[in-house]
């Protein structure tokens, strides 16, 4: 399933009028039940996600004894018993366990993702032999194995990553980390409530190795929205762009946030501002982060943090007893004091110094968000620093509650935002992840997602509300004719 739900399509539904003397037929009577069942399907939708409601295990068996010879191999399966509902509401009963045949092999000398998955069948589709049991129908399902993901109405149930050649299925040694020609239950879904949205997040890319650690970035912070604000969930997959043609418009405003990363020059071609313009029109929201690799800011950060980790170590330093250290002609009280009169000394030099260091990096800050407010003028938005903005910003106090934005690696962060355009200067999204060293502090990490998820909330939101006041147009969902 590409996304986790759908809402009902909007559609009137149509019921029986009941007055005396109503003759009773089988159309009127199938046109009574429907009702009740369709407004139990749209009730579903609006309010759950579909899923596995319990077991439908899926596990490795020998062959079955009547299987002809050319079919004993090791690609067996057995699908346990279990329920599932689908995205309409459809309720999925395997009532015994189903044997099932892998099938597909991985003829291009690559690995093949191979998906087995269960969808409902409507017994109305189906044509049924006249026998004696002809008045009662048994709502049925349909397993199958294919090659791309599942499709909106099908609940997976497991996947396997077949190798090219011979295949032999096995389980795997670690469930968590399934190899090749194991089976992964890693991605089955459950039956659940209904989350409020899913947010899209979507990556500019260059072509650099950046590239790789940006998305591993931004699908860390997706995957923290559903632990830490629960009635919201992430994409889970990040979307990539080029901004080089005008047709990846059409894509790209499916999604509620566009990152990337660029230094303060912003060199973009006419073309790349025309998408950013379309896209912001639209209700998407611009997420740039400043880069300040190689420039000034960089420098004067690292400067600032070996000051302050000066200044804590002479602290410490100044609370710790000392030893006695005479020297002739002078007590010990006497050389205490004066070691701790250099050591205030050197504390005042080292703080004056910060302060400088501070306010030469506020100018470069301050420097750097003037062109970033000509890049947003150039897109007719004017752009704010949220300091100078209400207490009460949505980006400072929803869901979370900022008083003082976050720090990461000694940087304060700094936001500039108006309509449809955030702009951050500092290292957030390096602390929404898992950093190279694996240096970064939970509480670092816990915050720098949580203030994402501010963004991402302010984002998502401010597309909703734009795009309440455009013209939409409705497409019912298309299934099957067996479904």
């Amino acid at each position: 399933m590409t996304l986790p739900w759908l809402p009902p399509n909007i559609k009137p539904l149509n019921r029986l009028h009941v007055s005396d003397g109503l003759l009773i037929d089988a159309e009127r009577w199938r046109l009574a039940h429907d009702y009740h069942r369709h407004r139990q399907n749209a009730h579903f939708q609006s309010l759950n996600q579909p899923g596995i409601v319990s077991d439908m295990g899926v596990r490795l068996i020998e062959p079955p004894n009547e299987i002809p010879s050319q079919y004993r191999d090791k690609r067996w399966v057995q699908v346990q018993p279990g329920i599932a509902i689908d995205l309409f509401g459809n309720l999925i009963v395997i009532p015994e366990p189903i044997d099932f045949r892998i099938t597909s092999a991985a003829l291009m000398g690559k690995p093949l993702m191979v998906y087995l998955v269960v969808s409902y069948v409507d017994p109305d589709g189906l044509v049924r032999e006249e026998n004696g049991n002809g008045d009662i129908v048994t709502e049925s399902f349909r397993i199958d194995e294919k090659n791309s993901p599942p499709a909106e109405w099908e609940v997976e149930l497991c996947r396997i990553l077949l190798q090219p050649g011979e295949v032999e299925l096995s389980t795997a040694l670690d469930a968590w980390f399934p190899g090749v020609n194991n089976l992964d239950l890693r991605y089955r879904p459950q039956a659940n409530a209904r989350t409020q949205a899913v947010v899209r997040l979507a990556q500019v890319v260059k072509n650099t190795p950046e590239d790789a650690e940006i998305y591993a970035n931004l699908a860390y912070l997706s995957q923290a929205i559903a632990g830490l604000y629960p009635v919201w969930q992430g994409f889970n997959e990040i979307g990539q762009f080029t901004l080089n043609s005008p047709s990846e418009i059409n894509d790209l405003i499916t999604y509620d946030v566009l990152y990337f990363k660029t230094q303060p020059s912003l060199a973009l071609s006419p073309g790349e501002f025309d998408i950013l313009r379309q896209y912001i029109e639209m209700g998407g929201v611009l997420l740039v982060e400043a880069s300040i690799k190689g420039t000034k800011v960089e420098e004067l950060i690292g400067l600032q943090h070996q000051l302050q980790e000066a200044i804590a170590r002479l602290e410490m330093s100044l609370n710790l007893p000392t030893e006695s250290n005479e020297t002739p002609g002078k007590t010990a009280a006497a050389s205490r004091n004066e070691q701790l009169a250099n050591h205030l000394e050197i504390k005042k030099s080292l703080e004056e110094e910060l302060i400088s260091v501070k306010s030469s990096l506020s100018e470069e800050i301050n420097t750097l968000s003037s062109a970033f407010k000509k890049f947003a003028r150039d897109l007719g938005i004017p752009l704010e620093d949220l300091d100078t903005l209400s207490r009460n910003h949505p980006l400072r106090t929803q869901p979370f509650l900022f008083s003082a934005l976050p720090t990461v690696n000694g940087q304060a962060l700094k936001i500039l935002t108006g309509g449809g355009i955030i702009i951050f200067i500092g290292n957030l999204s390096v602390a929404w992840g898992l950093d190279e060293k694996l240096s970064l502090g939970r509480e670092t990490i816990r915050t720098a997602q949580e203030m994402g998820i501010n963004i991402l909330h302010y984002a998502r939101t401010r597309r909703k509300l734009t795009q309440l006041q455009k013209a939409k147009e409705f497409q019912p969902i298309q299934v099957p004719d067996s479904i």
